[in-house]
């Protein structure tokens, strides 16, 4: 996919480098413009108007329903016992931050893997994949129980013998997601 970007300077780098991680190009002919509130509006395209602070949720917008088509199949790499895996979401667990980096826990293994916890938020919660804490995504998919916990909290047993727990911040989320 391809926008043009019409901002400032500073907004610009910014957005470069946010949307390459999307492999989202900035083409200056693109139908789709992005465009900080401020600047003119192209009135034979289709635009997207931002305020610069607000520029990660233009980013947001565009992976999450733009990209769909285009990430239907997104393995990422990782690395365990010194050795590279490809590995398909739909086999890993959960993903979690900790101090040595990102993991991403198979039912196997742990693998290290890189970008950023924001990342798979954003790119794979079509493929069943929510934030239950400030450090762990969860699959939907591989969620065996889901038992109620103190606080309005909820733990999540894994089919991997994992327990998860989500936190009360996070709680609400997933009642909407799922209808509990």
């Amino acid at each position: 996919m391809m926008v043009q970007l019409l901002c400032s300077n500073k907004v610009h780098v910014k957005l470069k480098h946010e949307l390459a991680k999307y492999q989202i190009e900035l083409d200056p002919d693109s139908d789709v413009t992005l465009v900080e509130r401020g600047f003119d509006i192209p009135g034979d395209k289709l635009s997207v108007v931002f305020d610069a602070i607000d520029y990660m949720d233009v980013v947001k917008l565009l992976v999450s329903g733009v990209r769909e088509d285009l990430l239907a199949w997104h393995a990422l790499t990782g690395l365990s016992d010194n050795k590279f895996a490809v590995i398909e979401p739909r086999d890993i667990v959960f993903i979690e931050a900790g101090p040595d980096g990102l993991m991403a826990h198979t039912k196997s293994k742990p693998y290290s893997i890189k970008e950023t916890l924001q990342y798979y938020e954003n790119t794979w919660a079509a493929k069943g994949f929510i934030r239950i804490n400030k450090s762990q995504l969860a699959n939907l998919l591989h969620v065996k129980e889901i038992v109620p916990w103190f606080n309005s909290r909820y733990v999540l047993r894994m089919d991997n013998q994992t327990e998860l727990e989500v936190s009360k911040m996070f709680s609400k989320k997933l009642r909407n997601t799922l209808n509990i």
